[in-house]
């Protein structure tokens, strides 16, 4: 009932392992299948005992990763939409990239967003469509993966929906929650309609039905529990309705949120970290529901100590009773590396996971 997925930072591998991940990396699909493989070498070099992983944090599912898995416009998904509507890249050698400009920071009126059927038009959007296309024909060995997909799986991927607000407005979005909410209703209705037509899209051209879809609301958090359920569970029980399963992310302690979540149709897996209490969504779902936790990062940083995990794993097992959890962390250069692998050893000696590597 107990599973561990480990993966590293760009920042990890550019610090330990000298690559650079620069425009290129994100942008030539081959270029960069070439450049993942070099990594996967370097982390099972380095971890040959543990299921640490070179991969998108959280988002690849280690038992979906196969040979020669070529991914065209792997970029986060709210970092595609927004440079498809302007907003400029930033790329560094060291660690993910970016975009600059909030490219709706001026919208008044939701019904001046483009449809989705002209999102699709879009120069960007278009040129993804078309590295898929060409990928295909120049690489039939290959295993190419669509936009909004990161492995075999079917689960695609998607940013939450305040989290995407923040990204394309900027953090007027949560006075705007007060001031104009029926706009902010018609923003985050917009960014629906506009996921839901892109994994679509993609799943369609890639011939790979949708499974899940994982939301990642990294900012949903920062809500209390009246705006959540106003503004954001709508719209992602919409997803849940239209496309299926649904795993919600959310970063930071959620528990004051968590009534609201519990509510997001066809959901299926909570993800969170920070110390979110997992006693309270068994509680709330039962045993036989997935829960996916993160350790809280102070915890995992240099400086921590070995006694501070050992109490948080003893802490998540009691309180986990029994039910279906996965534990996942995303390896940065200056985390405490004897506290990671300790969570692998002990839940080994316990005889919960085994020690030992999918690829």
């Amino acid at each position: 009932m107990i599973k561990v997925q480990a993966s590293v930072s760009k920042g990890w591998l550019h610090r330990k392992g000298g690559f650079v991940f620069d425009s290129r990396y994100y942008l030539d699909p081959y270029y960069r299948m070439k450049q993942d493989e070099a990594c996967h070498e370097f982390v099972r070099k380095t971890f040959p005992d543990y299921p640490v992983y070179n991969m998108e944090d959280n988002l690849v599912q280690a038992e979906y990763v196969v040979p020669d898995m070529l991914l065209v416009g792997a970029i986060q998904p709210n970092m595609i939409i927004a440079a498809a509507l302007g907003a400029e890249f930033v790329f560094s050698d060291d660690r993910d990239s970016d975009v600059k400009g909030f490219p709706l920071k001026d919208i008044k009126d939701a019904g001046d967003l483009p449809e989705v059927s002209e999102v699709l038009e879009l120069p960007f959007i278009k040129n993804l469509a078309r590295q898929f296309s060409d990928a295909v024909h120049s690489y039939p060995d290959c295993r190419v993966i669509p936009p909004f997909f990161w492995d075999t799986s079917g689960r695609a991927t998607i940013h939450g929906i305040i989290t995407t607000s923040m990204k394309f407005i900027g953090q007027e979005i949560f006075t705007m929650m007060m001031s104009e909410p029926g706009l902010v209703k018609g923003i985050h209705s917009w960014i629906t309609d506009v996921y839901i037509g892109l994994i679509r899209h993609f799943s369609d051209l890639g011939r790979l039905p949708v499974t899940m879809v994982h939301v990642g609301e990294c900012s949903g958090a920062m809500l209390d529990e009246y705006s959540y359920r106003e503004f954001v569970t709508p719209f992602l029980s919409r997803i849940g309705r239209e496309l299926g399963a649904v795993r919600l992310h959310s970063c930071g302690n959620s528990d004051h949120v968590m009534d609201p979540v519990c509510e997001i149709e066809n959901l299926k897996i909570i993800d969170s970290g920070s110390n979110t209490s997992i006693a309270a969504i068994r509680k709330r779902r039962g045993r036989d529901f997935q829960i996916d936790i993160f350790p809280p990062v102070e915890i995992l940083v240099e400086g921590s100590k070995t006694g501070d995990m050992e109490e948080w794993l003893e802490r998540t097992l009691k309180d986990n009773d029994g039910g279906r959890l996965k534990i996942a962390y995303h390896l940065e250069p200056d985390y405490n590396l004897s506290n990671c692998i300790y969570i692998h050893e002990e839940l080994h000696k316990r005889g919960l996971v085994k020690k030992g590597r999918i690829y």
